[in-house]
């Protein structure tokens, strides 16, 4: 654990505290977000070593793929984000990563990106303190995008937003119409009610697999299945046409590949695939093909 020396006088009555403080023998004192309330209690700290955890540097951080100008990611208010938050879990060494989806408000160039504090049933624990460090992801035409910034200002009235530093460095990975993710998708023809399973999944189209027939070449089904984005489950209905198919015995198992085309695809859902492959080329990029 990284730790670095702080003095009484970098602790304010009434703020709530930016960092978890340990210390020499690194054994927390008093966690992040605890309000001093009176200078009798500063002055019991007094005397003794009080350390706090050294920001990570944002080239610390896992990042993939090419570097880009802000004005390259295009954002719009209302653009979706992912927040990732890093916090301490159980003792002062294991770090947990915990994600929230928010909007952009606005930013002012080079200064701060100001976004809407995220729904209230998302916040798990502590809210977010100011000095956090935060994770942005986000999808923007047929890339995706990471930074690392760190919360600014945590602001509660008139409404609660978050003033977060501007980024310094923003990686970025475009995303090929073409990009496909094995993957495991329980789903089902809704025509016929049969039932099938995803074997792999692109914006433009799926490899899937059932025990029946789903019908001869060039005939129109439709897919349901379901896709779980930061927990959230969001059903997707997509017209397809069968481009191939083909037998295949495995281990005594007869099954059906088959090759679908999206030929009807709604914006939102199309979105929603994309960001279950960017989240795959973030997190198992082995499941990329």
């Amino acid at each position: 654990m990284n730790l670095i020396p702080i003095q009484t006088t970098d602790l304010t009555i009434g703020q709530p505290l930016p960092w978890d403080l340990f210390d020499q023998a690194h054994q927390p004192i008093q966690k992040r977000g605890y309000i001093f309330k009176t200078e009798d209690e500063l002055k019991q700290l007094e005397g003794s070593s009080i350390f706090r955890m050294q920001k990570p540097e944002p080239d610390q951080i896992e990042s993939s793929g090419d570097k880009f100008r802000f004005d390259d990611m295009h954002l719009k208010v209302g653009h979706k984000l992912q927040l990732k938050l890093s916090s301490r879990s159980k003792g002062p060494v294991e770090i947990k990563y915990t994600s929230y989806v928010t909007s952009l408000i606005g930013y002012v160039q080079d200064s701060t990106v100001i976004t809407a504090m995220p729904a209230t049933d998302q916040l798990i624990g502590e809210p977010f303190v100011e000095g956090d460090q935060v994770q942005v992801s986000l999808f923007s035409g047929n890339s995706v995008f990471n930074f690392i910034v760190f919360v600014d200002k945590v602001i509660k009235v008139p409404f609660k937003y978050l003033h977060l530093s501007f980024p310094k460095e923003i990686q970025g990975q475009n995303i090929r119409k073409s990009r496909r993710i094995r993957c495991s998708l329980p789903g089902s023809v809704v025509e016929k009610h049969i039932p099938l399973s995803l074997i792999d999944l692109s914006v433009c189209g799926a490899g899937v697999s059932s025990s029946l027939p789903l019908g001869p070449l060039g005939t129109i089904i439709t897919l349901a299945f379901t896709i779980t984005i930061l927990d959230k489950e969001i059903p997707v209905t997509v017209k397809s046409a069968i481009r191939s198919a083909k037998p295949i015995n495995k281990n005594g198992h007869k099954t059906i590949s088959t090759g679908v085309e999206f030929i009807d695809i709604k914006s939102e859902h199309m979105h929603t695939i994309r960001h279950l492959i960017y989240q795959e080329i973030v997190e198992h990029p082995e499941n990329v093909i």
